[in-house]
């Protein structure tokens, strides 16, 4: 009885321990944040005001069979944790109910993990255009005020305050 609850405090640490390693799974979505590879990037800005501001999520999968990581570690979890109860047939059970619960588990954990708030903005562009961009709430910024859209070569578009 002791080995079991050591294994099981031990595979609820690993399980944990891979869950805390999903954070850093989601894409990095404020307009303060610059790829390695964009310094030194010249992009076009184009001067415009916000028409709207809506708060909204970011998923970076939207179904839940998307989220492989927390399936495959979830189900090897939830099947050692499982292997620890019964035996013969009701092992044999016990690992498959928990390799099940585990994997569901693991997916619905890697896709919170992966969700962000953010801010859809809507641009009139001093040129009459329309730009939407979505990215991070932080920092800050209101309808009505004077922007640049910032669009890099590669497509990554961001809204800045622009100083009046």
């Amino acid at each position: 009885m002791k080995k079991q609850i050591v294994f099981v405090a031990k595979a609820a640490l690993a399980a944990i321990v891979g869950i805390s390693c999903f954070t850093g799974c989601a894409r990095q979505i404020s307009s303060d944040v610059y790829a390695a590879d964009h310094v030194g990037e010249a992009s076009s800005s184009y001067p415009g005001i916000i028409i709207s501001a809506r708060n909204i999520t970011v998923q970076d999968k939207e179904r839940l069979q998307e989220n492989g990581l927390g399936i495959v570690g979830g189900g090897i979890g939830g099947g050692l944790v499982g292997s620890q109860i019964g035996k013969g047939t009701g092992n044999n059970v016990a690992i498959i109910g928990g390799a099940i619960a585990g994997a569901v588990g693991g997916a619905f954990a890697e896709k919170a993990l992966k969700t962000q708030d953010g801010v859809e903005y809507i641009v009139q562009l001093d040129n009459g255009e329309l730009k939407t961009v979505v990215q991070g709430p932080q920092p800050s910024l209101d309808e009505g005020q004077a922007v640049y859209v910032i669009i890099g070569h590669k497509g990554r578009s961001r809204v800045v305050a622009r100083r009046t």
